[in-house]
């Protein structure tokens, strides 16, 4: 494919993302997440076993447009019946979820890097995943709770909501730093900084890493100090470590302000979505709007991020990551207690 080409079917992906995250929340509150959940995990494994059958670069797209699509619902649906496992709790857990769902990326990552060194072809290898994954999905399914039926809340709030606009802009902030770390953190190692290859490859597993460990804690700290105070003390965290590394630029303190982006940014989110569900009888239209919101983040991060890099260099670009994990601290107050309100 030529660039423009490859431009045209990554489009697919991302605007199956963001089709797919309104539609799941308008399902998931009419169908119930069980059955989002089952329907959108087939949608969801049926474009990836269908991917690299796909004859054209049309067809690849739609392909990728279908993918993005199962996953934005799935991403609701799942979210929604992790709401109602908090609820029970009742105390939030969602970022242990959160960790589950990074381990699942990290286990990815490893069993499609061993199919493509074993030179197992890329239609075998999906077309099992695609198969395997949905069956366990399926039967975990079965132990979801079932959605609480028969409520209506007290008062009704549209998808463009002030308070879930206020915490989707938190989640802006957060999904574009996460966003700008998985495409740029490599190459401002290694092309401005002059890491190896080696060392600018661990700048996103390190990253990547601590983000996952943050998430098996945040819950707790939450419970400890409070969603106000956890959510300053993650984006100080984020953008303190890893402004720190911008100012002594090494490789090696470039590793440790991945490592501090990471673990500040780990439970950002998950403690958004609690947020946004708290005192709603409809989660699944919250969830939906706030990563709505977020997911643009993620996608505006990369080519931001880059045309600052272009116009002035990738290490002030960087600079863009220290400013939005900043406005989680100063926003934090007046998003958790607006959405309370």
């Amino acid at each position: 494919m030529s660039p423009g080409e490859l431009a045209a079917v990554v489009f697919g992906l991302s605007a199956g993302a963001v089709t797919g995250l309104p539609l799941g929340g308008w399902l998931t509150n009419r169908l119930g997440s069980v059955f989002m959940m089952r329907a959108s995990l087939l949608v969801y494994a049926g474009a990836l076993a269908w991917i690299p059958h796909a004859p054209s670069v049309v067809l690849l797209a739609l392909s990728l447009m279908g993918l993005g699509i199962g996953n934005a619902m799935l991403d609701v649906s799942m979210n929604t019946a992790a709401v109602h496992v908090e609820r029970a709790h009742g105390r939030q857990i969602m970022a242990g979820f959160h960790a589950l769902f990074s381990f699942g990326g990290l286990g990815g990552a490893v069993v499609g890097t061993a199919a493509a060194s074993a030179g197992i072809p890329a239609v075998t290898h999906m077309a099992v995943a695609a198969v395997g994954l949905s069956c366990a999905g399926l039967v975990a399914s079965f132990w979801a709770l079932p959605d609480p039926g028969g409520r209506a809340e007290k008062k009704q709030r549209g998808p463009l909501d002030r308070r879930l606009v206020l915490l989707g802009l938190l989640a802006f902030c957060t999904l574009l730093c996460e966003g700008a770390a998985n495409d740029w953190s490599a190459v401002y190692v290694q092309d401005t900084l002059g890491g190896s290859a080696g060392v600018a490859a661990a700048g996103f597993a390190v990253f990547s890493l601590t983000m996952t460990a943050g998430r098996f804690a945040a819950d707790r700290l939450v419970a400890s100090v409070g969603a106000v105070a956890f959510l300053r003390g993650a984006g100080a965290l984020a953008g303190l470590g890893f402004g720190a590394s911008l100012l002594w630029p090494t490789p090696a303190s470039a590793l440790l302000g991945f490592g501090a982006l990471g673990l500040g940014l780990a439970g950002v989110v998950p403690t958004l979505f609690s947020s946004a569900v708290r005192g709603r009888d409809n989660p699944a239209a919250a969830i939906s709007t706030v990563s709505t919101i977020g997911y643009l983040g993620f996608l505006a991060g990369p080519p931001i991020v880059g045309a600052l890099a272009t116009a002035a260099g990738l290490r002030l670009g960087m600079v863009t990551l220290v400013v939005l994990a900043l406005v989680i601290v100063f926003g934090a107050t007046a998003a958790v207690r607006t959405a309370a309100g």
